[in-house]
């Protein structure tokens, strides 16, 4: 698509009121130092690795989820969500990933809803036509080398554990997924 994941949070991203201090529609300008971190997200652009290091709650987990939202829109394949650890990968599905979805319109009606039976979409597991996003934590080796790649979302980076269940650095087994 042509579109940008900037331009596609501005037209179809919303916040929800549980997750959000400032819930309703996003605005990229609100934050603008976000744009060009988000704009090199977008598969128009050539970047092919986005490394972002940056002051505490400015809104990073935001682009990566806007990135996220972007993909099952637009731009479905299979992706992987990194956090620290596995409890911290349930926590922020239940209370970032999956409030998002729910107060997205263009997202609600392309991942099922998690209180149907089957319907492939769990705490760790958010499926959708054309693809699907795992979210698992780097202390998990199985979570890490479950499956190929696309997208790969690295969160909290610098909390990863230097190696995982004696199998290596969790970036790098993370990295060999895409």
């Amino acid at each position: 698509p042509d579109s940008t994941v900037s331009e596609w949070a501005d037209e179809h991203r919303a916040l929800s009121e549980v997750a959000s201090a400032e819930p309703g529609r996003w605005r990229t300008s609100r934050t603008p130092y976000l744009r060009e971190i988000m704009d090199c997200l977008s598969p128009a652009h050539p970047a092919e690795r986005v490394v972002v290091m940056a002051g505490a709650q400015i809104g990073k987990t935001e682009c990566g989820n806007n990135w996220i939202g972007y993909v099952v829109h637009r731009a479905p394949g299979p992706m992987l969500m990194v956090q620290p650890t596995v409890e911290v990968a349930k926590r922020v599905s239940k209370q970032r990933i999956a409030p998002m979805i729910e107060a997205t319109p263009a997202l609600r009606e392309r991942v099922a809803e998690s209180r149907a039976r089957d319907s492939g979409n769990t705490v760790q597991m958010k499926e959708f036509n054309g693809g699907l996003l795992i979210i698992t934590g780097a202390n998990s080796g199985a979570g890490l080398r479950s499956m190929p790649v696309r997208v790969l979302f690295m969160d909290e980076g610098d909390e990863y554990p230097g190696d995982v269940d004696g199998q290596g650095d969790a970036v790098a087994l993370a990295e060999k997924r895409t």
